[in-house]
């Protein structure tokens, strides 16, 4: 290479380029101050070549709050891991100062602050390979799901304070099981015969009735208001599911949405509409609407995800929160490839106000599989679990 008549030789170049990228990191350290923490939403990722060329990255901040002897003043913490176990039936405690957990391992009950820094232990009720568990609205009586000589039992536990009132198994034949979402009841399906029977019940299992009997046993329940249970066929990439609900107390059944693969819906908290997915091509193509069974409208959804990484929001808004993957590989089956773990997504969170379309990012796409999201009534956190290890978090809100 010449320049204005000179020959300046390849590896010469190289060592210039090597000095200037030496002294950039030279100053990087100088100018940063030797910090190697994350930063928070919307901040420099602290790396050399964010630095370099900017960019912006979102990082959990260590929950190691000792103090490091920096008079500094801290960027604000935003991202909680709150438990170092994997958790079921994540919930917030009855009078909405706390959060309430079952650990895995043992099954115990656990309260905890929302920031994860006040765990106490509440009932020592030992239950291994716990499932899941369903609250009522109360938050005193839980539905537990737990795995047992190579099948799924359940029972429920009354609670009041920081004790155990009682606790009793549940029959062996149930198939499905759900709790209303606005009266301590609970609904689940049981075979008799060649018939399946829905039946309603008080938590204990006491006032059982049967509402609902068919001769089709593959069905999935939910109870989203009083008087509408959602019986939805399982869903699956490969195979068309149908919605149905039922008023228990009239038992009229109607037909909500017709055959379609990969079916799957989240009920608003007033039970007049609800989120619903639909797949094609075996999975492959994912569509999400909103529908209104008040006005009988739907509109697009404009995000790809599941439903089951989504909450509405408790206020009147028609608000969701969602956990929206970074990226769904090109040919993965969902949700069934999802489901059974041999694909993981890293995911944004996302506000999205349905009606005005407004969308607001609330963290940027992390290593988080987030599943199980919830609020508490004011809105302040968002709280969710990891799909991939179980543990549970939260994130501020405001």
């Amino acid at each position: 290479m010449t320049i204005r008549g000179r020959e300046i030789k390849r590896s010469h170049i190289l060592i210039g380029s090597a000095v200037l990228v030496g002294i950039a990191i030279i100053l990087f350290f100088l100018l940063r101050g030797g910090d190697t923490t994350g930063g928070s939403a919307g901040e420099d990722d602290g790396s050399f070549f964010g630095f370099l060329f900017g960019g912006s990255s979102v990082s959990p901040k260590p929950l190691d709050n000792t103090a490091t002897g920096d008079d500094t003043e801290q960027p604000e913490q935003y991202l909680f891991r709150i438990t170092n176990e994997p958790v079921a039936g994540a919930t917030i405690s009855s009078d909405g100062t706390s959060l309430r957990y079952f650990k895995k391992t043992t099954g115990h009950l656990f309260e905890n602050s929302f920031t994860g820094d006040k765990e106490q232990r509440i009932s020592n009720i030992t239950t291994l390979a716990i499932l899941n568990a369903q609250w009522t609205p109360s938050k005193e009586y839980a539905i537990i799901s737990y795995y047992t000589n190579g099948a799924v039992r359940r029972f429920y536990s009354h609670y009041s304070g920081t004790s155990t009132i009682t606790s009793a198994v549940l029959p062996n034949d149930i198939i499905d099981i759900t709790t209303s979402k606005t009266d301590e009841k609970i609904a689940y399906l049981v075979s008799s015969g060649a018939e399946t029977m829905l039946l309603t019940a008080n938590p204990d299992n006491t006032g059982i009735k049967n509402v609902f009997s068919t001769p089709f046993p593959d069905f999935e329940l939910s109870w989203p208001v009083t008087n509408r249970i959602g019986l939805k066929t399982r869903s699956s990439a490969y195979a068309p599911s149908v919605l149905y609900t039922l008023n228990p107390s009239t038992k009229q059944l109607t037909r909500v949405l017709d055959e379609k693969e990969g079916l799957d819906v989240l009920w608003s908290p007033d039970g007049t509409g609800f989120l619903s997915m639909k797949t094609s091509r075996e999975g492959t193509n994912v569509a999400l609407r909103v529908v209104s069974l008040q006005d009988n409208t739907a509109v697009d959804f404009p995000f790809v995800t599941l439903p089951e990484k989504c909450v509405w929001a408790p206020s009147k808004e028609r608000v969701l929160y969602c956990a929206i993957p970074q990226q769904i590989p090109s040919g993965t089956h969902v949700p069934d490839e999802w489901w059974q773990g041999s694909v993981s997504f890293d995911d944004a969170l996302w506000r999205i106000y349905v009606d005005t379309g407004i969308r607001q990012q609330l963290l940027s796409a992390y290593q988080l599989d987030a599943i199980n999201l919830f609020t508490d009534k004011e809105e302040s956190f968002l709280f969710f679990s990891n799909k991939k290890d179980g543990l549970l978090w939260s994130l501020r809100l405001r």
